[in-house]
């Protein structure tokens, strides 16, 4: 399956990452190096020009990782969504999501996670999604599970941040659990 293309999902213009201009680039480059968002990442260090590139110039042959960035019908770039560790052959994946931390939209959140659960589950046709949470992000942690993500596991002592080891919880979804109008 080619999900290296822009897709539409409702009101959400998903801009595959292959397809930015280098305007773009450098914006999610400053989202991702943004105090809140890197607080939360397995690698929080400030991202250089040049590393971002190489990421950015990888995303191009990578066929197990999926980047978009996410625009609403107004045209405002709200977030980055992502599929990871794409496995079609047992048709599941992990996420990964960020907000603009400057975006002012009520609900940012819901809508890049019902973008999420659309692009898996109908676009994709995969059966399970998969995340992993620092544990310590209670805010995310809630946020998951009122989406309809349950607890799977726990990876002990998995992050370092701040000189204090910290635990990662795995949560998950099916597709069968997952209200989806947009399942055929």
């Amino acid at each position: 399956m080619n999900l290296r293309k822009n897709i539409e999902l409702d009101d959400i213009l998903l801009v595959n990452f292959v397809n930015l201009n280098d305007d773009d680039k450098e914006m999610i480059r400053n989202w991702r190096n943004h105090e809140d968002v890197r607080k939360w990442m397995y690698s929080n260090h400030l991202i250089s020009t040049e590393e971002h590139a190489m990421f950015m110039a990888g995303v191009i042959n990578d066929n197990k990782n999926s980047y978009w960035l996410a625009r609403n019908k107004n045209g405002e770039c709200i977030g980055v969504i992502s599929l990871n560790r794409l496995d079609f052959n047992n048709e599941n994946a992990y996420f990964g999501i960020y907000a603009n931390p400057d975006c002012k939209m009520q609900g940012v959140g819901h809508t890049l996670i019902d973008c999420l659960k659309k692009l898996a589950f109908h676009t994709a046709n995969l059966h399970t999604l998969k995340l992993e949470v620092i544990e310590a992000n209670e805010q995310a942690v809630n946020f998951y599970e009122r989406s309809g993500f349950s607890r799977e596991g726990r990876l002990k002592e998995c992050i370092l941040k701040g000189g204090k080891r910290q635990d990662v919880l795995v949560m998950g979804i099916m597709r069968d659990n997952n209200a989806n109008p947009y399942r055929e």
